[in-house]
């Protein structure tokens, strides 16, 4: 997405994302698989830690989570969950990829 002062941001998730296709090309000959995770807003600690005040933190979890299809934030066992899924031989035809795990955020955004 496209945020106003997220430029370091978005520039750095560019390249990563990058350099993910570029190694899942040069590993593939040894049968190694790389995939990225992209997560929306997750329920972590984190948002805890951003200095707001307990209403003004309330405040904006209510505001991500509208724009949000799923209208909640995700649990932190539901991004687990791909990624276990990822290492194991279910997803042995995945590779290259961005998997983009936040609810509909991104869909809700364009």
């Amino acid at each position: 997405m496209a945020v106003s002062g997220s430029s370091v941001y978005g520039m750095t998730k560019g390249a990563l994302l990058t350099f993910n296709r570029i190694l899942a090309a040069e590993l593939a000959p040894r049968k190694i698989r790389v995939n990225a995770v992209s997560p929306g807003p997750v329920r972590t600690p984190l948002y805890g830690k951003l200095g707001m005040d307990n209403e003004a933190l309330a405040g904006l979890t209510n505001v991500l989570s509208k724009k949000i299809l799923l209208n909640r934030f995700a649990e932190p066992g539901e991004v687990a969950n791909l990624v276990r899924f990822l290492l194991s031989d279910e997803s042995s035809f995945i590779n290259g990829t961005e998997q983009v795990i936040d609810g509909g955020l991104l869909v809700n955004s364009l």
